[in-house]
């Protein structure tokens, strides 16, 4: 068989006010099993992203999980990425405040976990030619944007398999194209389908 390089970035997220409940169920369901999964398979490195309300509250109930984030990160298995720390979509508030929502999440990474991030996640992935600017001053090296934002401009999908620079006012950031497709096929198809893509 054939290998598959597949660079993986998992996003979890619950809005601010969500019921305790609600968030148990999703830990019991999702959380829980997909990072003791990732445990099992100490060959398979990843990405994963957590809202910062998320972590708050994973802190606070689960801090078991806590652990194992740590040890995943230990053994370099698990790189941990970074973004505003309330979820809030970047081009719509103030350079200030983007700056804070960045660093806060990037010190609590720090704090209970030990690294920096170097990624962030954009949320909603809502992109702007603006961001490059703040991320970069925020720390940020790289970001994963839709496929559709490359190939709306002129790209063609053979040369989305690696990674683009930009910058504004002099601060370069790395993007990182995701594909529309496996984000479909990956959850919600049979692991054939989504070799397929």
């Amino acid at each position: 068989m054939s290998k598959v390089s597949l660079a993986l970035l998992v996003h979890s997220h619950q809005p601010v006010g969500n019921f305790d409940h609600v968030i148990e169920d999703a830990y019991q369901k999702s959380y829980a099993p997909f990072v003791r999964a990732v445990a099992a398979h100490p060959l398979i490195r990843m990405s994963l992203h957590f809202s910062g309300i998320l972590l708050e509250w994973l802190e606070k109930h689960h801090p078991e999980y806590f652990q194992q984030l740590r040890e995943l990160v230990k053994r370099g298995q698990i790189e941990l990425v970074g973004g505003g720390y309330f979820e809030p979509i970047l081009p719509v508030i103030p350079d200030a405040d983007k700056l804070a929502q960045l660093h806060k999440l990037s010190a609590y990474l720090q704090h209970h976990f030990g690294a920096a991030p170097r990624g962030a996640w954009i949320a909603e992935r809502v992109w702007e030619p603006t961001l490059p600017r703040p991320l970069a001053q925020a720390g940020v090296e790289y970001v994963m944007l839709d496929d559709t934002h490359f190939l709306s401009a002129g790209l063609q999908p053979w040369q989305l398999h690696g990674t683009f620079v930009t910058e504004e006012d002099g601060f370069p950031l790395r993007l990182v194209p995701s594909s529309k497709a496996l984000r479909y096929t990956i959850p919600f198809q049979d692991p054939s389908e989504t070799l397929r893509v």
